[in-house]
């Protein structure tokens, strides 16, 4: 995730080694030689400097059986680094306290604040992160940073929550350093599908499936992109905005969001009659088998479908995780995008569409697992920079 310089090739095989470490929990030197290349020295003289350091520890387990020396599973030490990660909704705020082994250690869920302007959301924010903190106080935990998962569009370099169209009131929040200067330690803030795709990515289904898309179905639309394992940003902090794409309705263009939302469906089920309330009450219709319902979550999905067909197109990936509040609807919901993207699938293409395997928690998790990693990454880059000046 760090920007680096050609010549440092150093830090750039300490970065993927660290990496395949997380992943990979209990590889060997001989095995993180064997999955990048790396000589044999290079990973042992890297790996030392990661034990100097407290990144990470050997295990005592060391397996039987084998002929001759058996090789030393390697693992990030648990408590190298805790971090909180946050998921701040339109409606309401939560929060979870992650080991460096992206263990879930406790979770908060705040209440709702769905008609808060900015400085009532950051109150919230502030509470709920304050009992992770006192929880953490009482468990002698050192927290070492804070993660924040929040809808775009966002400067995420600079932590600016630019001027989310479902969030009332928020225009340029330096959401970032506001939190920082709250807590004295450091702050990520990126986009909530992003974040979510690398939930996924790191502790979902999306494991081993190098190219894929999350989507996020919430009041806004969003979707993380995972390419060659890793989380595409691009230039501008645009990407995966696919809640804007454009569709053309009633004579006019409209934002996919705008006519396939959380809040639309719930719009569209009262102005039809549906006393409902919730997204729940709908998924209780679907399984009573009332058409009102299944046509309007039927219309939904196919503006969903179009939309995933174009993404599609446009990245090529194995695989497509929907997650966030929708989800609840099941196979009432996926069942019609399946059928739109496997009818205008361009080519041969085999794109399998399914639901997020950790949809429940994705933002606040993949917002925790977010700080982890640049946490690392920044201390490995310090130590390695001092080592090589």
């Amino acid at each position: 995730m760090l920007v680096l310089k050609p010549e440092d090739t150093r830090i750039k095989n300490a970065i993927t080694l660290l990496h395949l470490l997380l992943k990979e929990d209990g590889i060997s030197r001989v095995g993180l030689s064997r999955m990048t290349g790396l000589t044999k020295t290079t990973v042992s003289a890297i790996i030392k400097e990661f034990k100097d350091s407290g990144i990470v520890e050997e295990s005592n387990q060391v397996p039987t059986g084998n002929i001759g020396k058996s090789p030393i599973p390697l693992h990030i030490r648990a408590n190298v680094v805790y971090t909180i990660g946050v998921h701040i909704s339109i409606e309401r705020l939560e929060t979870l306290l992650m080991d460096a082994r992206m263990n879930i250690i406790t979770h908060k869920r705040g209440e709702d604040y769905k008609k808060f302007g900015p400085e009532g959301v950051i109150d919230s924010l502030f509470s709920n992160i304050n009992k992770i903190m006192e929880y953490a106080k009482r468990k002698e935990i050192d927290i070492g940073a804070i993660g924040i998962g929040i809808p775009g569009p966002l400067d995420a370099q600079a932590g600016i929550v630019k001027q989310p169209p479902k969030f009332k009131g928020w225009k340029d929040v330096p959401l970032g350093s506001i939190v920082q200067k709250e807590y004295g330690i450091p702050v990520w803030v990126e986009n909530d599908a992003n974040v979510s795709a690398l939930a996924e990515k790191w502790l979902g289904s999306g494991r081993n499936i190098h190219n894929f898309i999350y989507i996020l179905l919430n009041e806004g639309i969003g979707a993380g992109v995972i390419i060659n394992d890793e989380l595409y940003q691009g230039t501008y902090d645009f990407v995966g905005e696919i809640g804007h794409f454009l569709c053309y309705e009633q004579g006019q263009f409209k934002y996919l969001e705008d006519i396939a939302g959380v809040d639309v469906l719930l719009h569209l089920a009262s102005s039809q009659g549906l006393r409902v309330k919730s997204l729940k009450e709908i998924a209780e219709l679907l399984q009573q088998d009332n058409q009102v319902a299944s046509s309007i979550v039927k219309k939904l999905a196919t503006w969903v479908g179009s939309a995933i067909v174009n993404a599609i197109h446009m990245i090529g990936p194995q695989t497509v995780f929907i997650g966030g509040k929708m989800i609840v609807l099941g196979e009432p919901l996926i069942q019609p995008i399946r059928e739109i993207v496997s009818h205008y699938l361009f080519g041969e293409q085999v794109v399998n569409i399914q639901f997020s395997s950790i949809s429940s928690k994705a933002v606040q998790s993949g917002a925790g697992i977010y700080a982890m990693i640049h946490w690392l990454e920044k201390k490995e880059f310090r130590n390695l920079k001092r080592l090589i000046s």
